[in-house]
């Protein structure tokens, strides 16, 4: 009898299937990962618009209703791999900043809309669940 060293075709062929089953759960998974990071870029450039939103507001006890207005640059200064625009609007009676994405997953669906309130001890709040980036790329605190 022989006893040969290795794997049988059947031992190869459980191997290769059970690595296809976990590639088909991780990689969609790792893809939404990969997009809600990118997500967050713009968080993170916006932190300094919304700054000068608030001190706008402090000031003159109106909302900004442009970049230049709020004292910040313009919105396709912004621009980097994943960010198309940051731009500062306003409608009837608050603010709001507007973050383009450019990111190829999020097709036409590519906008979240910062808008602030004012609370309690002249403190202003954010919220972030307008815009039409989709629910499973928002952050958390993000979700409609």
């Amino acid at each position: 009898m022989l006893h040969g060293k290795g794997f049988s075709l059947f031992e190869t062929l459980i191997a290769l299937s059970i690595v296809s089953i976990l590639a088909v759960i991780a990689i969609p998974m790792y893809l939404n990962y990969d997009v809600r990071v990118k997500i967050t870029e713009g968080f993170s450039l916006a932190e300094p618009v919304k700054s000068m939103v608030a001190d706008y507001y402090e000031t003159t006890g109106t909302w900004p209703g442009s970049n230049q207005a709020a004292g910040v640059e313009a919105p396709s200064s912004y621009r980097t791999d994943n960010i198309e625009s940051i731009k500062v609007a306003k409608n009837n009676t608050s603010a709001a900043i507007i973050i383009t994405y450019r990111i190829p997953a999020l097709d036409s669906y590519n906008t979240i809309i910062l808008v602030p309130t004012e609370v309690s001890g002249n403190t202003i709040q954010w919220s972030c669940t307008q815009g039409t980036v989709i629910n499973k790329y928002r952050p958390t605190a993000c979700k409609a």
